[in-house]
């Protein structure tokens, strides 16, 4: 197991070596909470905002480029897409400051996780020792996510042409992000003797100008997304354990409806068939 941390804004030294620490601190306790295996290489890249922000961009161009290669999409459909990811554009520009942390496959096919520093110090992560800890933990549990469904195409463009058109997209969603959430409060538990909020960190004045434009959180994960996808997996690991649920990232047709999202106990049941 390899923790590679990256300043790339040159500036960033130390919080390189406490992202470093932490995570040879939290990672045997997200291996035993989620039951799955840590990959060989885990990459976290501390980067200045325009370049976290060119980082997000390049990732849904490289997505829309796997779809162009595995599928066979029409001019139109291709057209279509790229004139809608120009005007998504915007998106990282008015989030940025919001965004903890993006883990996605990066332009040499390895799984990463992009940080804006400046980004940590408008959240309060910085004198926030807890905080810092779930940030960091959380974005593991994505990289261990990737690992376990390895081969399996859960991000498109395109989700009917990949068998996937009968499962709504919060679905997705809802099972990252709980599951991602669900461990880091198991974590933080652990170490710290309640569950870290990184939402209680005192917030700069830029982050609550960006948080309060209207619609913002209508771009990015809501937070019912953590929060009751955290309980939809709470609800599966009670009555299965982690290996009923981690069966998941190879069967998509076992991801939760729309009616068991906002039920966790019928998902539960299900994933006992």
């Amino acid at each position: 197991m390899t923790f590679i941390v990256l300043d790339e804004t040159r500036r960033n030294a130390d919080l390189r070596d406490r992202i470093l620490g932490i995570l040879d601190t939290v990672a045997p306790h997200v291996a035993e909470t989620t039951g799955l295996p840590l990959p060989a290489e885990v990459r976290y890249r501390l980067l200045t905002p325009k370049a976290w922000r060119e980082e997000h961009r390049k990732n849904y161009d490289r997505v829309l480029a796997r779809d162009i290669t595995d599928l066979e999409l029409t001019p139109a459909e291709i057209d279509g897409t790229r004139a809608e990811l120009k005007v998504a554009g915007i998106f990282p520009i008015l989030v940025w400051p919001l965004m903890l942390a993006n883990t996605h496959r990066a332009a040499d096919g390895q799984r990463e996780t992009i940080i804006a520093p400046k980004t940590w110090r408008h959240a309060g992560l910085l004198a926030n020792e807890p905080a810092l800890y779930q940030v960091v933990a959380h974005e593991l549990v994505h990289h261990l996510q990737a690992e376990a469904r390895r081969g399996v195409i859960w991000k498109t463009f395109f989700p009917d042409k990949r068998g996937m058109g009968d499962i709504p997209r919060s679905s997705f969603t809802f099972v990252l992000e709980g599951h991602a959430d669900w461990t880091d409060r198991q974590v933080t538990t652990r170490l710290f003797g309640t569950p870290a909020d990184h939402r209680q960190a005192p917030k700069s004045w830029r982050y609550r100008l960006h948080n309060g434009l209207p619609g913002i959180r209508h771009l990015g994960p809501s937070r019912e997304a953590y929060e009751q996808g955290a309980v939809l997996i709470a609800h599966a690991v009670d009555a299965h354990g982690t290996h009923g649920v981690n069966r998941i990232w190879k069967d998509v047709s076992l991801l939760p409806t729309t009616e068991e999202i906002a039920d966790p106990g019928v998902w539960a049941r299900r994933l006992s068939v």
